[in-house]
């Protein structure tokens, strides 16, 4: 539902500049099983025990306490999707534009100034507001369009394996220093060493600092699919479909990394996925192509620039990131109508429009407070900003939450939860599935969170979203007392709605 497949390779395979030495294949091959066995059964087992709307918040507030579960909610719901917003709805502008330019044979200059300052902002508010007006059409129009750009995603990813797998090194030399010669630019080799002196060297193998640092920009493409949690209550079959699709989310999505990462690798070689990276990622000025060196780039080049091929694979990184900010409408307003069912949260939370069916008035407060949050991003932008947001949720929403799945078969208070739960006999020996799948996520979130504070090309997020996820996760709770004690004004105890999950 959320992975954005072609956004998210492009962040991996550039993450190389910023982790020199990552071998990608065992990365992926870590988080590939950890995701399945642990996130993957973590949320398909709590889903399709509590299939309401509303995610973490029912199964973390019902099994923890509903001080946990509403700060959890208030930092993931609240304001993660409006941070995925804030950094990712620029990406179509800022990083799509200058792509489908570069593809398509456009000078840079003629988007540039659609991918930068007040033009990028009117290209990043068309993106939200599309995304706003189609959640607000309903579930049934988001996700007819959500499968033909999902589909669109996959083909372009396809393409690009595709074409790596039967590109030669060799061939891919002669093609790149075909187009040098064309446009003055450095032949391959000389740009690899260039970008190397910039790199100050690349390493001559495989590290496992980089390696570990790795697992945090490939769980992108693995983790999101745990935005279904949202819908549950709106899913048809949630028991069987809500588990299928958490596990079937990961495989799928890294078995396809894997085949477009490794054959990019094998194609362009170890010291080229490198400096094509840094050439991606920095765009120094002795790159002299009029295109980009993504891996998009890169497929449209071989080809010969065929514009075909070149609009299916520039066109899928923004549909993608489209996707990416329709979903956060999709979270924030699920998270806070399940607050609001609980009472705590104004009583319009539960409002739903008869017209749209729909929480209207949800959806239009993020509207409202997203573009004042892209246009900070237009003033002060951060593209690896996304990866602090990645942080923040994986501690505070995965961590949490694995902790609820570890203890769920074993809390006296969701006994009756349990009991009717159709994972209640999965077992492995004496041990719940659903206990050993938060143990494997406990793992995951621990190596991540561990991965983020020893990977020294991210040193200089880690103090800004440290306090930010502390400040954020101090308001949650403040929410959660704020209410329970306007509504114990008004004779309401809200603490007895957390005895059962609450109605769909």
């Amino acid at each position: 539902m959320n992975q954005g497949l072609p956004a998210s390779i492009w962040f991996i395979l550039a993450a190389f500049s910023w982790l020199p030495g990552a071998n990608l294949a065992v990365s992926s091959i870590i988080t590939l099983f950890l995701v399945a066995c642990g996130f993957g059964v973590m949320w398909g087992v709590l889903g399709g025990s509590m299939p309401r709307s509303g995610g973490e918040y029912v199964y973390n507030s019902r099994i923890l306490h509903p001080t946990i579960g509403l700060a959890v909610s208030f930092v993931n719901a609240g304001f993660i999707y409006l941070a995925w917003i804030w950094v990712l709805a620029p990406w179509a502008g800022q990083i799509g534009l200058p792509m489908m330019a570069g593809v398509l044979g456009i000078a840079p200059e003629a988007v540039e100034p659609f991918s930068s300052g007040w033009g990028l902002y009117v290209v990043t508010t068309i993106v939200n507001v599309t995304a706003f007006l189609a959640v607000l059409a309903g579930m049934r129009v988001y996700l007819k369009i959500q499968k033909v750009f999902t589909t669109w995603s996959l083909i372009a990813v396809v393409v690009a394996g595709v074409i790596f797998s039967i590109t030669s090194h060799a061939e891919f030399v002669s093609i790149w220093n075909n187009y040098a010669a064309q446009f003055g630019a450095l032949d391959f080799h000389a740009a690899v060493r260039a970008a190397a002196a910039d790199m100050g060297g690349i390493p001559e193998t495989w590290n496992w600092t980089s390696t570990l640092g790795m697992m945090l920009p490939v769980s992108w493409i693995a983790i999101y699919g745990y935005i279904i949690a949202f819908i549950g209550g709106e899913v048809k079959s949630p028991r069987i479909t809500i588990f299928r699709a958490q596990v079937l989310n990961p495989i799928i999505c890294i078995v396809l990394l894997l085949w477009v990462g490794l054959a990019f690798q094998r194609m362009v070689g170890w010291e080229g996925i490198h400096a094509i990276a840094w050439m991606s990622e920095e765009s120094p000025e002795w790159y002299a192509f009029p295109f980009g060196a993504t891996y998009i780039d890169m497929a449209a080049m071989i080809v010969g620039f065929n514009k075909v091929v070149g609009f299916i694979m520039a066109g899928s990184f923004i549909v993608a990131t489209w996707l990416w900010v329709a979903a956060s409408y999709i979270a924030w307003s699920r998270g806070a109508f399940a607050w609001g069912m609980d009472g705590l949260g104004p009583r319009w939370f539960t409002d739903i429009s008869p017209r749209f069916g729909q929480p209207v008035k949800l959806l239009v407060a993020m509207l409202i407070a997203s573009q004042i949050a892209v246009t900070h991003y237009i003033m002060y932008p951060e593209t690896l900003g996304a990866l602090g947001v990645t942080l923040v949720e994986l501690v505070s929403v995965f961590g949490v939450t694995a902790v609820s799945c570890l203890i769920f078969p074993y809390v006296k208070k969701v006994r009756h939860i349990w009991d009717v739960s159709p994972y209640k006999g999965w077992r492995i020996g004496p041990v719940p599935v659903a206990t050993i799948a938060g143990g494997l996520s406990l793992i995951l979130v621990g190596m991540l969170t561990y991965a983020f504070y020893v990977s020294e090309g991210l040193a200089f997020m880690r103090d800004a979203w440290t306090l930010i996820y502390v400040v954020i996760w101090s308001l949650g709770v403040g929410w959660y007392f704020i209410w329970k004690r306007i509504r114990a004004k008004e004779g309401i105890d809200v603490t007895l709605a957390f005895k059962e999950i609450a109605p769909e």
